[in-house]
């Protein structure tokens, strides 16, 4: 009879599996904090910047998330300029 052969701990499931005194959600959490601040630090010295332009600037693909967190937060308000939206610090 064959046995498959086991997976490290790390790939198993969608758990947080600890790496030394980290975990790997918190490491992503630590990340995308940092990116946060660089988020509304942006947004903070331009005023009315474009979602393209934050993506941009930050080197990334996309950042709804983070503009949607930072929303949330109250930190940052969008509003609607014909079809653009722009984001403006609170």
């Amino acid at each position: 009879m064959k046995r498959k052969p086991q997976r490290s701990k790390a790939v198993r499931g969608r758990k947080a599996v600890k790496h030394g005194d980290q975990s790997i959600k918190s490491a992503k959490q630590n990340r995308q904090g940092g990116d946060l601040e660089k988020t509304l630090a942006l947004i903070r010295a331009r005023p009315g910047i474009r979602p393209s332009e934050i993506n941009r600037l930050l080197n990334r693909e996309e950042s709804d998330g983070l503009r949607s967190t930072l929303i949330k937060r109250g930190l940052i308000w969008k509003e609607k300029d014909g079809s653009a939206m722009r984001y403006y610090p609170v």
